[in-house]
């Protein structure tokens, strides 16, 4: 029997071990803890609840290897109450010691169970908190990546714009700043534009109030330069300058703070009205002192006239008493007179000085013509009282680049050409603190070409002549725009004709009829407002700064952007000396020019032309200096002498004080 029962407790207990595993692993299964407790609870009550309803029935093993055979139960159709027993005593020792042996099995059970649940709990947990753990730090992981890339770009594009805006155009900054606030509202917000806005405002009020200094410090260097030419030229300019001298040194002292205040870019509308002030008070001052001069001119000319006038009287007296005498003498003086017409009219027909070749004359009779053509377009512009502002506003555009013009860098001349070339293509540009284009009137294009032509020719006139080093920089700018403007290169070589024809080549002779003034008009001399004609030293000086203009503009190459040849280079000047050394000199010019074309164009012309450039300058240091010899013995003749002997003993030419490095642009 014990036998019997213990096959059914380990049968018993194998099918526990199964339900409990299912349950386990079903449970398992299940997300939530509670309800598989919960189910663990109902599954031992169910359990416990039906071994107690089979212990007292089943007294031998059900299932396994020991199990009896299964015996055909035959039930007759009417039931026989079954008789009651009384359990035997060992029957109820056997039952109380199985109960207690499930009871043990069942809490061996309960604790396994609960060890398990416990620990399935403790594990579940741990993964949930490790999962979770890890599932956060992938995702602030990927957070801080996406936000470091964004925070790059962000650095990345505030340096582009930050120099993008030291760099390029005011304009084009603005712009890129306009058009990353629509495409990334989010990295650029407002506030940013709007900041940019205002400090593009301010640096375009900035470039004005520098552009109009430069301008009234370029009239005051004029007006200074000429006071100058009035002391050193005249005589009487000592005791009518000395009282000025105070006035001019406080107007040179104030404009030169004020441009060390530009250097540190801290001007205000203040100062470029008190550097316009300066500028007229310095012109005042030239005024009042030429007048001054030319009221004492005309005092001593009057004293002049006066003892003329006594003189003639004198004269007059005096011939009357020789004409007896030279009645007597006439007669003995008439063979000699003769002999000595027969002997001088020879020697003029014989010597026929060229003053210019006919082939340079046509082609300076074309360009005047041209010139003279090309200002009749815009000629209703010029008689429009309508249009007053409109002319001022085309001389703000071309002044103002002009002017400010220099070779302090690349990025400088190059937003200067841009400038220009924008007003000549009729397209719309900045005039201080206001965009004008010049198409708003048919001819305006016209006009302002023609302005610029004569602007750079006066350029060479009042700039260059100072300085001779601005010739580089003003000659870079013009090639350029020639190449792409060719009337606009007309219309300069055209000016340069008629301000200085010792370019065409040509010396125009006194025609018979012609008045002292229009020759000296037609030699390029000028006169001023009392009809004096200008100064032989001023004229010279005048005319070297145009020539010397001229001579950067020979040996000037392109720059990169312009896949185009210089339009008026080296053959040009070539040409120019071949000419004007075949024409009879003239004294103080033609040394000059000569001295000029070799300091200027030397280096570049012996590099190109080698061996035969140093045969024309023996040409000229021999039979062109030994001609000029017997017309001029002044110091631009014996400057020449000696730089061309250097030239020929060190067979070298140092290159122009200022001249341009061949890739600055």
């Amino acid at each position: 029997m014990n036998s019997t029962k213990n096959s059914s407790y380990d049968s018993y207990n194998d099918r526990l071990g199964e339900i409990l595993n299912r349950s386990i692993t079903s449970k398992m299964r299940d997300s939530s803890i509670d309800e598989t407790l919960a189910g663990f609870g109902k599954l031992r009550i169910s359990a416990l609840t039906k071994a107690v309803e089979l212990s007292p029935l089943v007294k031998e093993a059900t299932i396994g290897p020991n199990s009896p055979a299964k015996k055909e139960l035959i039930y007759e159709e009417k039931q026989i109450p079954a008789k009651i027993e009384p359990l035997p005593e060992d029957l109820v020792e056997d039952k109380l010691r199985g109960d207690l042996g499930y009871n043990l099995i069942m809490k061996e059970c309960e604790a396994q169970l609960h060890q398990l649940s416990v620990e399935f709990f403790r594990k579940s947990f741990e993964q949930m908190i490790c999962k979770r753990a890890e599932i956060m730090n992938k995702c602030f992981q990927k957070y801080s990546e996406q936000r470091e890339r964004r925070d790059m770009k962000y650095h990345k594009r505030k340096l582009q714009l930050q120099k993008d805006f030291h760099e390029n155009d005011n304009l084009n900054v603005l712009k890129i700043a306009k058009l990353d606030e629509q495409n990334n509202s989010a990295m650029i917000n407002r506030q940013t534009i709007d900041n940019m806005n205002r400090i593009l405002e301010e640096q375009n009020k900035a470039t004005a109030r520098f552009a109009a200094i430069t301008d009234s410090h370029t009239k005051i260097c004029i007006c200074y330069n000429e006071i100058t030419n009035v002391i050193a030229s005249e005589p009487l300019s000592q005791q009518v300058c000395d009282k000025y001298i105070p006035t001019i040194k406080t107007v040179i002292s104030n404009i030169s703070a004020i441009m060390e205040l530009c250097k540190n870019a801290s001007v205000t509308d203040k100062e470029v009205k008190q550097a316009e002030i300066l500028s007229l008070n310095l012109e005042n001052v030239l005024k009042k002192i030429l007048n001054e001069i030319n009221e004492i001119k005309e005092k001593e000319r009057i004293l002049k006239d006066n003892e003329r006038e006594l003189l003639k009287l004198k004269e007059i007296e005096e011939k009357k008493a020789r004409e007896l005498a030279e009645k007597e003498a006439q007669e003995t003086k008439v063979p000699e007179v003769t002999k000595t017409v027969k002997i001088v009219r020879p020697d003029k027909t014989k010597v026929k000085p060229m003053f210019y070749s006919s082939k340079n004359y046509n082609y300076f009779k074309e360009l005047s013509n041209f010139m003279i053509s090309y200002e009749a377009q815009y000629s209703d512009l010029l008689e429009n009282v309508n249009m007053k502002k409109f002319r001022f506003d085309c001389q703000k555009a071309v002044n103002t680049p002009v002017n400010a013009l220099s070779s302090v860098s690349s990025t400088h001349m190059k937003d200067k050409y841009e400038k220009l070339y924008k007003l000549l293509k009729g397209e719309s540009v900045q005039v201080l603190d206001i965009y004008f284009t010049v198409t708003q009137h048919p001819h305006g294009v016209a006009y302002c070409t023609a302005l610029l032509a004569k602007k750079i020719v006066r350029q060479g006139e009042l700039l260059v002549s100072s300085h001779p080093e601005a010739a580089f920089p003003l000659a870079a700018v013009v090639i350029a725009l020639w190449a792409s403007f060719p009337d606009f290169g007309k219309l300069l070589l055209a000016n340069f004709h008629k301000q200085c024809p010792y370019l065409v080549p040509m010396f125009m002779p006194q025609k018979e009829g012609q008045t002292d003034k229009e020759f000296y008009l037609s030699r390029g001399y000028t006169y001023n407002d009392e009809g004096v004609v200008e100064k032989q030293d001023k004229f010279l000086k005048r005319m070297s700064g145009i020539f010397r203009l001229i001579c950067a503009i020979w040996i000037m190459s392109t720059p990169k952007f312009i896949n185009i040849p210089n339009p008026h280079g080296l053959q040009y000047g070539w040409q120019w000396l071949a000419s004007f050394i075949n024409l009879k000199p003239e004294p103080d010019i033609s040394a000059t020019l000569l001295y000029d074309f070799f300091t200027v164009c030397g280096s570049k012309f012996l590099l190109h032309y080698k061996i035969q450039f140093i045969k024309l300058i023996k040409l000229i240091s021999t039979d062109y200096l030994e001609v000029l010899q017997n017309i001029d013995e002044g110091g631009p003749k014996t400057r020449l002498e000696v730089l061309l002997q250097n030239i020929l003993k060190t067979g070298h030419i140092d290159p122009p004080s200022g001249l341009l490095q061949s890739d600055i642009w």
